[in-house]
């Protein structure tokens, strides 16, 4: 039995979710179990967030039938109309087929899985049908859930209350492969649950799916397990590249699409080996087809329209394989990605970058977009053109470490910059400032004290005055003054 369908959450505190969403759908069902009809649920986020698993354990929790239909793999809107429409909507059956009213509180809740799926066209197309049944008010709790969730049409997503699942973190899902492992008797480096994890990029299915087959016929998991595991996957892309370089069979399509890449990840595997394999007039004509899958993969990220995978990657398969005369004979070394290890150091870059433009705007008493437009360049040129005193001043003045002088400057002039502001122990003026401070505030502490013990020895020469005034009035006196 599969992992994902055996450890599926049963009951609502088994599910991993933002605690906002849980609260937003349990309140949603109790408004249904005292009779008060809701708009219906879209859950809308990307493949193994847990958008069924909610809804499934939604139905277990408050003891609900459940009817679910994948909106993918039957289309028409006969089969829409059929199944989730007409007598579900008004009353119910159990899975006995008893006949229930929904006036006596019984409730089914329905789940139609991938509404994103369901075609379009007015005459034939399920949200059409769809559209119409929800407009009738359904007297039963409905959830929909979609990957896309703007591949709908604005009139069904205003029809139903959209609920945005995000991915999850590596955290969250290393909690749930523990549990797995635990419940399967089985020893895991938390390392290659973490691993695992982080491969999955947020799908919590794939994560589980991953463990399953790295976790067969074993009792122990190590992270050597899940580099072996990766290694398979990459080696898998390379079959995948040699077909497009090397053959013209257009089954490298479907190839490509059981790949666990993304398309954004397989078109830079495919940019970096291009050059190895083509040349001339090929690679021009690859090059141009590349371009397009781009444009496709760029439209995805901005409009959310993953529907446009399924062109960009035909095109960067089929497409980079067709636009070559002939295969290059003989083997040829592919290459991992540089381009990856290039955004990590230029993420880094990006940050450190990032605090320079924040100091220069805390110091300068400044908005961050003003310190970038109007200052920094002044900044700049001084620390690179001006004598070292003045750069130097100008180092000291923003705080500027030696890492980001050499960011900015280089190596070579930010340790001399550094190593003038040592030997002259050049601070920020707002810092010769709290030093002066610090020494006022002592100085008047210092006389505050003096001030205080004045009273003090003025009240004890009073007491003493009162008391031999005393002494005189009462006539008292010691033995050796009344003896002489």
């Amino acid at each position: 039995m599969l992992w994902v369908e055996k450890y599926r959450p049963k009951t609502l505190k088994e599910v991993v979710a933002p605690r906002d969403i849980i609260e937003k759908v349990v309140m949603w069902a109790k408004k249904w179990e005292e009779g008060i009809p809701q708009k219906p649920l879209l859950f809308a986020g990307p493949p193994g967030v847990g958008k069924t698993s909610l809804a499934l354990a939604l139905a277990n929790t408050f003891g609900w039938e459940v009817v679910e239909l994948n909106a993918s793999d039957q289309r028409n809107w006969q089969v829409i109309r059929r199944i989730v429409g007409e007598a579900v909507f008004t009353e119910t059956l159990s899975d006995e087929g008893e006949f229930l009213s929904s006036k006596e509180g019984r409730l089914k809740l329905i789940i139609l899985d991938e509404v994103d799926n369901i075609h379009k066209k007015e005459d034939f197309g399920g949200e059409g049908a769809l559209i119409r049944l929800l407009k009738r008010k359904p007297k039963q709790p409905l959830i929909l859930t979609a990957n896309d969730p703007y591949a709908l049409s604005l009139e069904l997503r205003s029809l139903c209350e959209m609920i945005t699942f995000r991915r999850l973190t590596t955290q969250q899902i290393v909690k749930v492969l523990e549990r797995i492992c635990s419940a399967e008797g089985i020893k895991a480096d938390r390392r290659a649950l973490e691993a695992i994890a982080k491969n999955a990029g947020g799908d919590l299915r794939a994560a589980i799916n991953d463990l399953q087959a790295i976790a067969e016929g074993k009792k122990e998991i190590r992270l050597e397990d899940v580099v072996v595991s990766k290694r398979t996957q990459e080696t898998d892309v390379f079959k995948v590249m040699q077909k497009i370089f090397k053959s013209f069979s257009p089954t490298v399509y479907g190839e490509a699409m059981l790949l666990d890449e993304s398309p954004e990840d397989l078109i830079v595997w495919i940019d970096e080996n291009l050059p190895l394999e083509y040349e001339g007039e090929d690679l021009l004509k690859a090059y141009l087809v590349l371009s397009r899958a781009d444009m496709f993969l760029g439209r995805v990220r901005r409009r959310q329209f993953y529907r446009l995978w399924r062109y960009a990657s035909y095109l960067m398969t089929v497409g980079v394989q067709q636009a070559k005369s002939k295969p290059k004979g003989g083997w040829t070394k592919y290459q991992r990605p540089n381009v990856w290890q290039l955004l990590v150091q230029f993420k880094d870059r990006r940050e450190k970058f990032r605090k320079i433009v924040e100091k220069i705007a805390k110091n300068t008493h400044m908005s961050k977009r003003k310190a970038l437009t109007e200052m920094f360049g002044y900044v700049l040129t001084l620390l690179r053109k001006a004598d070292l005193r003045i750069a130097s001043s100008v180092a000291a003045f923003y705080d500027f470490t030696e890492e980001e002088l050499a960011i900015l400057v280089g190596e070579k002039r930010a340790r001399e910059i550094k190593e003038f502001i040592r030997k002259h122990g050049l601070r920020r003026v707002e810092e010769k400032e709290e030093a002066l401070e610090e020494e006022i505030e002592k100085e008047i502490e210092e006389r505050l004290e003096k001030v205080e013990e004045k009273p003090k020895e003025k009240a004890e020469k009073k007491k003493k005055r009162k008391k031999r005034k005393k002494k005189e009035a009462t006539g008292v006196k010691t033995l050796e003054e009344f003896f002489g």
